[in-house]
């Protein structure tokens, strides 16, 4: 025997999302930099010059180029040794002379002493006579350097980022209804009810 049964159909109900993602925007403007430096236009140089000193007159005396005083000064003092020297002499011959009783013929010999001439010599000689007669002195100067110290004024303004972040939707609808229905299969069914 068939019995009546009932078939029910259901469909669920399906929900819809539809989003919108707008993308996120950075942007940052670079730094704001400021080089301030006072260039060093100002450079002080000072120099004192160097100086070479030569004495020559040492080399000019040995060839008698004197100054009149100086030339005075050596005539006397070469007079006043030849004054000296011819004191000793002159007493020495007195000494000899007092000693005449002893018989050694000290009158010739004194006149032969005194009539003969020295003798000449040959002598090599150098103007000046010593590569030492001439003195330097030399004095190498000074240069010096004054140049401004200048500092560099470096000043930083950073600018923060600007970010833009819109906001995100998300709209959601019924993509499909909820339904039910229900059928009856096999036997009679008094739909009149």
């Amino acid at each position: 025997m068939r019995l009546a049964h009932l078939v029910i159909k259901t469909t669920d109900a399906a929900i819809g999302m539809r989003s919108k993602q707008l993308p996120m925007q950075i942007r940052q403007r670079p730094a704001d930099l400021q080089i301030n430096q006072q260039h060093a236009d100002l450079i002080q140089i000072s120099r004192r010059a160097s100086k070479l000193y030569i004495d020559q007159t040492a080399a000019f005396a040995d060839a008698n180029l004197k100054t009149p005083l100086r030339m005075a000064n050596d005539f006397w003092a070469k007079s006043e040794q030849a004054v000296n020297e011819h004191i000793a002499k002159k007493r020495q011959q007195g000494d000899q002379m007092m000693k005449i009783e002893n018989g050694f013929g000290a009158f010739a010999h004194i006149a032969k002493t005194d009539s003969e001439k020295p003798m000449r010599k040959a002598v090599i000689a150098y103007m000046p006579s010593s590569a030492f007669q001439v003195k330097f002195d030399y004095d190498p100067g000074e240069l010096s350097f004054s140049v401004p110290d200048y500092h560099t004024d470096i000043r930083v303004t950073r600018n923060e980022p600007e970010i833009q972040i819109p906001k995100w939707q998300i709209d959601t609808y019924l993509r499909q209804k909820e339904s039910i229905s229900f059928q009856a299969v096999g036997a009679l069914v008094n739909r009149g009810l």
